[in-house]
């Protein structure tokens, strides 16, 4: 079963006691880090929690279970941070080792308006080696340091030191708005051998909402507070089965906004897969400007094929999700009109978007709205509830592949090409090198079909795209120039040597 999450707005009649909560479980966490530490055992820790802030032993789990998660977080993100820095040091030392090739071969002197291109060139090349160091004595110092949590957010404790730049009037203002941001959550894990798969708070069909109180804070909300109506827009289903079922929920309040809300956590049932691979597959090929699809049969044939076009650019993050959202509407319900797979590629773009200032504004502007991660976890959870297998592979030479394989067969675009290979690739169908590009490899032939393919991206780097359509062709006199290869150049079978790659007649 998959994991989903529902929320829900909290009813006004419950307010008052998730601030009262969300204050007392922030103190509990809070300490609770620290000794933990400190090396603290945690079974001395629960008793001794139980009795100095009230709270049972299902609610100290819930805290720790949530401070936990922080922990884990805290140190993936250290890791990561690290990982970046390495990347970006990098792709640093690439610049600043092309720079420095640069340098030797720039002239002196400009008659332009006496200007220099090599005091340029030496100015860019210190500015580069500048941030170079920053970034390398960062590295070194955040490697020295041990990673700390800061409950209510980084970012927010340094507000207090620039009152004035961060919009507050006095310190005051900042204190109120840091307890709010150190109190504006807590969570009652449930469990399947629990009522209503929670002990400390249980919801029926119906949309009752009964919560344990704390026990230090009976006093003000007596042992038990419900709320009647409290209803998920989206889940209500899911929530109701799992409480037939005997599931585990968890629910997570939050204050987003001066709102708080409800955020049931539970297992939704898995829809039979209705896809089979005998009805062929749908290979997806996502761009930054488009989407290509293409359809083919068991046996590899293509059967359809088509483009979404994504338009990402100055768009905020939700415009993001639902202009991708729509695009992967559409691709499921091709998907379940055929009843076959869908075949996309596994990629991830983290390393190359932390040295992507060094690539150009066009490329950083590509890389920085293309949203690969968020597609691929919308089309994920649209297929599982339709019940349509989801594939992942490895995109190696693909493009190659869909360009000078299937473009010119089909007279597809690059990418609905790519999406073919995808969808075949998936089939386990053969990749390799077609007759008419056999003459620009070696006669014995045994290894991998990569291998080739690799070659041929390399010999045919640069020529126009419009131009592979010549490749199937019959006795168009077309010639290949390839970049320092002596290999077969014209149909006659005579060779050469070239520097330039291009096709032409």
């Amino acid at each position: 079963m998959s994991v989903a999450t529902y929320q829900t707005l909290v009813p006004s009649s419950l307010v008052q006691y998730c601030e009262a909560m969300g204050f007392l479980f922030g103190q509990v966490e809070r300490h609770l880090y620290k000794a933990l530490e400190r090396g603290e055992k945690l079974n001395n820790l629960k008793k001794e929690y139980s009795y100095r802030f009230g709270i049972n032993a299902r609610q100290f789990n819930s805290v720790h279970s949530s401070v936990k998660g922080k922990i884990e977080s805290l140190h993936e993100c250290y890791k990561r941070q690290i990982t970046q820095l390495k990347e970006r040091i990098k792709g640093l030392e690439k610049s600043v080792k092309k720079l420095t090739k640069q340098l030797k071969s720039t002239p002196s002197a400009c008659a332009l308006k006496g200007k220099s291109p090599r005091g340029i060139v030496r100015w860019k090349l210190h500015q580069k080696k500048r941030f170079l160091a920053f970034l390398q004595n960062k590295l070194t110092r955040l490697k020295s340091q041990k990673p700390s949590l800061i409950f209510g957010g980084k970012k927010l404790w340094k507000d207090q030191f620039n009152l004035e730049a961060n919009g507050y009037v006095s310190h005051e203002q900042w204190l109120s708005d840091w307890q709010d941001a150190r109190s504006g959550q807590f969570m009652l894990v449930g469990s399947k051998d629990e009522t209503n798969g929670c002990q400390n708070c249980q919801i029926t069909p119906d949309g009752r909402l009964k919560i344990r109180v704390a026990p230090g804070l009976e006093h003000l909300f007596g042992k038990y507070i419900i709320a009647q109506g409290v209803q998920f827009a989206y889940g209500q289903e899911n929530i109701n089965y799992a409480l037939e079922k005997g599931l585990a929920l968890t629910y997570r309040f939050v204050r987003k906004h001066g709102q708080w809300y409800i955020f049931c956590t539970t297992s939704r049932p898995d829809v039979l897969i209705q896809s089979r691979y005998s009805n062929g597959l749908l290979g997806v090929d996502l761009n930054p400007g488009v989407i290509g699809w293409a359809v083919c049969d068991s046996e590899g044939n293509l059967k359809d094929k088509g483009q979404i076009r994504l338009n990402l650019n100055d768009r905020s993050t939700n415009q993001v999700e639902a202009t991708l959202g729509d695009a992967v509407s559409v691709l499921v319900d091709i998907a379940s009109s055929y009843r076959c797979p869908i075949a996309t590629e596994h990629l991830d773009f983290s390393k190359k978007k932390t040295s992507m200032k060094q690539q150009g504004v066009r490329y950083s502007r590509m890389l920085s709205n293309f949203s690969y991660a968020k597609f691929l976890e919308l089309l994920s959870s649209r297929t599982q509830r339709y019940g349509i297998e989801l594939i992942q592979l490895n995109p190696a030479y693909s493009s190659v592949i869909g360009m000078l394989k299937f473009m010119p067969m089909y007279g597809l675009s690059s990418d609905t090409a790519a999406a073919l290979v995808l969808a075949r690739r998936a089939l386990r169908k053969s990749e390799r090198v077609p007759a008419n590009l056999a003459r620009f490899l070696p006669v014995d032939r045994c290894r991998h079909s990569w291998s080739y393919w690799n070659s041929l991206k390399k010999k045919f780097n640069g020529v126009r795209r419009h131009r592979i359509f010549d490749l199937n062709a019959p006795n168009s006199g077309m010639v290949v120039t390839l970049v320092d290869e002596s290999v077969p150049i014209g149909t006659d079978g005579s060779t050469g040597k070239r520097t330039r790659a291009s096709i032409g007649r």
